[in-house]
């Protein structure tokens, strides 16, 4: 059987200026500022000492800390990510079985707590929910907050972000995204 490894995703101090609106400088000085609050979010090069890279837990972090318009769609996306990340979660914990028997309560649920995860071997943070009121509730939030984004026409900003990134990347200039979208 093979082994997947996944490496993470390390960001510069150019990258994080890209994505948060800011110019690199504005990066560093933000790291000297909160120093303690950024502890263990970033690491340097071996070979270069002054090379910074970010994780991604620490670009999350920085977005909290910069306040531009960028950064604020940064953190609206994250926690999009973030509350899609929960719910596929929980789904995959709802219905994996348990390995002892939900025998406390048949009726519509069972909220004593998983004592281990079959995936894991770890105690979970959710509860088993077999059906009722609130057995949609991560969907319908979800769906709420791709909606807020959508009419805020955050998607559209982040489409010709990324766009933009990956024609920066390949050292090719500004394209009207709208017309080559069609739109």
């Amino acid at each position: 059987m093979l082994e997947t490894i996944t490496m993470p995703k390390l960001y510069t101090n150019e990258d994080v200026a890209k994505i948060l609106g800011v110019e690199s400088a504005t990066v560093r000085q933000v790291k000297s500022r909160k120093i303690i609050e950024l502890d263990g979010l970033w690491q340097t090069d071996a070979s270069d000492a002054k090379k910074t890279y970010w994780t991604e837990e620490g670009l999350a972090k920085l977005s909290e800390f910069i306040h531009t318009d960028a950064s604020k769609e940064f953190r609206a996306g994250a926690l999009a990510r973030r509350t899609q990340e929960a719910i596929a979660i929980d789904r995959a914990e709802i219905t994996e079985p348990q390995s002892e028997a939900i025998a406390v309560n048949t009726n519509q649920y069972d909220l004593s707590p998983r004592t281990d995860s079959p995936k894991t071997g770890q105690e979970p943070t959710a509860y088993k929910i077999n059906e009722g009121r609130y057995s949609q509730l991560p969907e319908k939030i979800g769906g709420a907050i791709a909606g807020q984004m959508i009419n805020d026409g955050a998607i559209d900003r982040i489409d010709k972000a990324v766009v933009n990134n990956l024609l920066s990347n390949l050292n090719i200039g500004d394209i009207d995204i709208q017309t080559l979208l069609g739109n």
